[in-house]
């Protein structure tokens, strides 16, 4: 009986500190970082890469978190513009490979591999999804817009 209660008590630990996303929603890193979450954007701060288009590394002690994952920054100023609109420096699609989710995939994004377009940040896999993208932005970031939409909310091993 108290093999059971503990299990059980151990269960409802492991499902209250799940993050706030469901599966896969969020291109993370295994593990926790600092930020007590997962690390998202491979630790590359947003806000330099969509504001200066430079892919500078941030640090643990600038981190923020949002929908379950951490982000790291290179400097308080970044926190805190990333904190005051972070809808503003999300990578789009859940920095998943943008080019991947636009043929149902969900690849991961590399932050040296990405594009600012139309004020959105969108990261690649690599160089080839990432020219592939470019041969038409604008209609292959709304078939990859449409396809979020579907999915989303599937684990990367269900597509």
């Amino acid at each position: 009986m108290k093999t059971l209660l503990t299990t059980a008590l151990i269960s409802l630990t492991a499902a209250l500190a799940a993050p706030a996303f469901a599966a896969d929603e969020v291109n993370v890193s295994n593990g926790i970082s600092a930020g007590g979450a997962p690390l998202g954007a491979h630790g590359v701060d947003l806000v330099a890469l969509l504001d200066s288009r430079n892919p500078v590394e941030g640090v643990a002690s600038y981190s923020a978190t949002v929908d379950g994952a951490s982000y790291y920054f290179a400097s308080e100023e970044n926190k805190t513009a990333f904190e005051a609109n972070p809808a503003k420096y999300l990578p789009q699609h859940g920095g998943f490979c943008s080019y991947g989710v636009s043929v149902g995939k969900k690849f991961d994004g590399d932050p040296d591999q990405y594009l600012v377009h139309d004020g959105k940040l969108f990261l690649f896999l690599n160089a080839a999804t990432r020219a592939a993208f470019l041969e038409d932005v604008a209609g292959t970031a709304k078939t990859a817009d449409s396809q979020w939409a579907e999915i989303k909310h599937v684990a990367v091993g269900a597509l």
